[in-house]
């Protein structure tokens, strides 16, 4: 540490911080309007003069280093004067009338300028007025009360100009050039945080300007909506548009993202008890300050007239209306089929499902219901066999599925082995953390190496060969032969496709005996199938066998698991398993969602309880769900929209949204996140947890339950749940602790795979997540769960696309045994030769149809349907 006197006053400081950001930590304020923190300092605005006795002249605070014995002051007149100066010719450029005038507080939004007959944009009708950096900085200066007008009596630029028309045709972000000050903060953020580089500062001298992609619209650029450059643009250039025109915050709340398993946590503001933003919160190290398109701009994908606002029933035959009715006879009315049930075929012959989606709280409680209430030992989630078999390998592995290894050390990786499919799509901060490791910064630089094995391509791929990694490309299925020959050494071949060139292996192997030095740092990231639960098996044998292989007992440190929706780990520790219950203790065993649709249509299973689950989205085999959910004499779901799911149904009980539930979810890497209630309940909406318990009081269980609030379910789990234990209410690092455990073995474990063959005139048909689409929009088949409309295609590759006579844009028709779907054509050389990729969402989970009940790739028949 070092000492520093600022203003008279001596403080301490870190040796070699910036001095700007050692300035405002101490509470004093100063102007840096091209300045981010963390990084390399740009030195383009020179608007944070200070004064450094010794030395010759005033300095920058953003480019000068902290030293022991440094005299800082930043109050002086001169200093100040200074300052107005370069915020002088800054604003020559800019809309500056109201920036400058000493009557502007006078104004109102319908008045005319008076000072000035050219001026057109004004403060007060700026939707960034008293959001703006540049405002707040005129203003501390003092700019126009002391007459800092140097272009007096010339020719302005901004005025005298045209300037660039503003971009608002995507339904993310709005553009608008002609407030640019050109600090290039944007610039910067994308290329050096994101690591996307879709922002550029194009041009030279006077007409340089800030340009997306090659100077076209935002859309058309590679830009991916993460709204990183919004946060850090000082003046209104960028703008999120949902909610560039909306009345400041009332309230902000903090709470955690579930659009995916990283657990990103986030700050919601809403106003009138609705989101209005959503900001990143740097509670959880691993997300910090950065969120994706779908953690920032998917509060508003479902209006709320589209949400659940009452409560319904169907008292006739399957397919009969559902009408409104009253709570406290709609739960009478379920407890009294539920029962008439029970009575008649026995507690086995009801089954409840949980939910990735669901708090731990909610899952703990559904269990609960089920074996301590009904007593039926019949707990799942619809898509929970890939989860569960990954998570049986990786215990079978390690003695626990627990790992230790924590995300937020991702980034510090020396070597990096990824198994997925487009991990930018399916957990984008997790990608994000990867690119971190591999291209790193100017402020911190990083010289990490990538090993990408995946069929599909995506952005991780351009951080592979450019940066001394390897690409392997395997065929879709044959993911986990590769690694676990790769883990063996002994890659040849019998598993080298065609599409995986001797070269890319060679360089694959090279990187792994690296890997091997105990003083690198090694990860490797495997992201097993949503569906496809012998392929997730495989894969999470192949991972752990690589690990143990690399890093010998520190191999569970060095593996993670990202499960494919946000709280599945929290559900399997809750006990929404059938063969484990909380803390993942052994109990007596029921059946998985697989086997209770074969009971269903047998006649065995005759009710079921759905809390927050989607079968009809998020099971295989489309068809055979819905002939086993018609079966059901009772089925009773609890939800917050009107799902295929929920249409079903003979009880739907109006839930509330993720952001208006307290609770916790447990991350990936074990982490457990807390959600506060940021928007009140619609219409007669009520929380899951009351749903669960009025039924289970309405039942008659042995004991009466009384959870007045989420909190006390929090602290039953903490006396009850094995882990989760400090994980109460009052817990104050929430985002920062974890749940996991310390291996007790390393065996490795044999590896099959199931070849995936495509006849003659065949595609091998793949699905994924993808990165734009809303779950709760695909989730009611809503026209815009997709708002850029990227992800409403099927991709197939230009050769298949030849062969077929396919052209961009033409219909095209899929067919398998399970049914047929209809959709357009993108022909992308992103998927391989011989396959053909739909997305998981698209039309609330539609290729679920086409999938066999295993959800392991298909062989399916394409055909047009329409021609573009």
């Amino acid at each position: 540490m070092a000492k520093i006197t600022l203003n008279g006053i001596e403080t301490d400081a870190p040796d070699g911080a910036p001095l700007v950001e050692v300035i405002k930590q101490n509470g004093v304020w100063i102007s840096n309007l091209c300045y981010v923190d963390g990084l390399v300092p740009y030195a383009g605005c020179r608007s944070c003069l200070v004064e450094i006795e010794g030395a010759r002249g005033l300095q920058l605070s953003c480019t000068a280093r902290v030293a022991d014995g440094m005299v800082v002051n930043t109050e002086p007149q001169h200093v100040k004067e200074a300052r107005q100066q370069v915020l002088a010719i800054i604003n020559a450029n800019h809309s500056d009338r109201c920036l400058t005038c000493h009557r502007r507080v006078k104004c109102m939004p319908g008045d005319i300028c008076l000072r000035d007959d050219v001026v057109t944009h004004r403060c007060v009708t700026c939707a960034k007025n008293y959001r703006c950096e540049l405002q707040t900085t005129n203003e501390l200066l003092d700019m126009g009360f002391e007459n800092v007008e140097p272009w007096a009596q010339e020719a302005r630029s901004y005025y005298q100009t045209q300037q660039p028309d503003p971009d608002r045709a995507n339904p993310f972000l709005e553009f608008d050039p002609q407030m640019c000050i050109l600090c290039t903060r944007c610039v910067r953020a994308c290329e050096e945080i994101r690591h996307t580089s879709a922002i550029t500062l194009s041009n030279k001298g006077y007409t340089a300007r800030i340009a997306f992609g090659a100077g076209g619209r935002v859309d058309e650029s590679n830009c991916d909506f993460c709204g990183a450059c919004i946060d850090v643009c000082p003046t209104a250039t960028l703008m999120e548009k949902p909610n560039k025109w909306m009345a400041r915050t009332e309230d902000w709340t903090a709470t955690t993202c579930n659009s995916c398993s990283v657990g990103c946590t986030i700050s919601i503001g809403s106003r009138g008890g609705r989101t209005v933003i959503v900001k990143p919160d740097r509670v959880n190290p691993v997300s910090a300050d950065q969120i994706c398109v779908r953690g920032r701009f998917h509060y508003d994908a479902v209006s709320d007239k589209q949400r659940l606002q009452k409560h319904l029933v169907r008292r006739g035959l399957a397919g009969s209306p559902q009408f409104p009715a009253h709570w406290g006879e709609l739960i009478e009315h379920a407890a009294e089929q539920l029962n008439g049930i029970i009575e008649k075929h026995g507690a086995e012959s009801v089954a409840v499902l949980g939910s990735p989606f669901a708090t731990n709280e909610e899952n703990y409680l559904a269990q609960k219901l089920a074996r301590e209430v009904i007593g039926t030992p019949h707990v799942d989630f619809s898509g929970a066999a890939p989860n569960r078999a990954a998570a049986k390998a990786i215990e079978a592995a390690f003695g626990t599925e627990a790992l230790p290894a924590d995300l937020a050390n991702l980034e510090r990786s020396d070597i990096v082995i990824c198994i997925a499919g487009d991990l930018e799509s399916s957990h984008n901060v997790a990608a994000l953390r990867i690119k971190d490791a591999i291209a790193g910064n100017p402020a911190a630089p990083r010289n990490g190496v990538l090993v990408l094995v995946s069929s599909m391509e995506g952005e991780l791929a351009d951080f592979a060969e450019p940066y001394g990694g390897t690409w392997l490309r395997p065929r879709p299925g044959a993911e986990a032969e590769i690694v676990d020959a790769l883990a063996k050494g002994d890659v040849g071949a019998e598993v080298a496709t065609p599409d995986l060139a001797s070269g890319d292996i060679e360089r694959a192997r090279n990187i792994l005996d690296a890997a091997r030095d105990e003083k690198k740092i090694v990860s490797i990231v495997y992201a097993p199938s949503a569906f496809d639960a012998q392929a997730a098996g495989s894969g999470a044998r192949a991972a752990a066998n690589l690990a143990i292989a690399l890093r010998g007992e520190k191999a569970a440190e060095s593996l993670y698991v990202l499960p494919s929706e946000a709280n599945v780990n929290g559900a399997r520790d809750m006990g929404v398993d059938p063969e484990r219950g909380p803390g993942r203790a052994a109990t007596a065993p029921g059946m998985t969602f697989d086997e209770m649709a074969d009971a269903a249509i047998a006649g065995k299973l005759k009710a079921m309880i759905v809390v927050g689950d989607n079968p009809l989205m998020f099971a295989p085999g489309r068809a055979r769900i819905e002939q086993a959910l018609a079966a059901l004499d009772l089925l009773i779901v609890i939800d917050s929209l009107l799902t295929d799911t929920a249409k079903a149904a003979h009880v739907v009980l109006a839930d509330v949204p993720a952001y208006a539930k307290t609770g916790t979810y447990t991350s990936a890497d074990r982490r457990v996140n807390r959600l506060h209630a940021a928007n009140g309940a619609l219409g007669d909406a009520r929380p899951a947890l009351l749903a669960l318990t009025d039924l289970a009081n309405a039942i008659g269980g042995a004991d009466t339950w009384a959870y007045a609030h989420p909190d006390a379910v929090t602290d039953e789990i903490a006396s009850t749940v094995p882990g989760y234990e400090r994980f109460r209410a009052s817990f104050p690092l929430w985002g920062k602790a974890r749940v996991s455990a310390a291996a007790t073995k390393h065996e490795a474990q044999a590896v099959s795979v199931a070849p995936v063959m495509a006849g003659a005139g065949e595609l091998v048909l793949t699905t994924g997540r993808t990165l734009f689409t809303s779950l709760e929009g695909a989730s009611i088949h809503a026209s815009d769960a997709d708002k850029l409309h990227r992800e409403e295609f099927v991709e197939i590759h230009p050769a298949d696309a030849a062969a077929l006579g396919l052209r961009d844009g033409d219909d095209v028709t899929l067919a398998t045994s399970g049914g047929e779907l209809t959709l357009r054509c993108r022909i992308s050389g992103r998927v391989l030769e011989g396959v053909a990729f739909v997305p998981s969402y698209y039309d609330g989970g539609a290729v679920a149809r086409l999938l066999s009940r295993d959800g392991a790739p298909v062989p399916v028949r394409a055909k047009i349907a329409a021609p573009a």
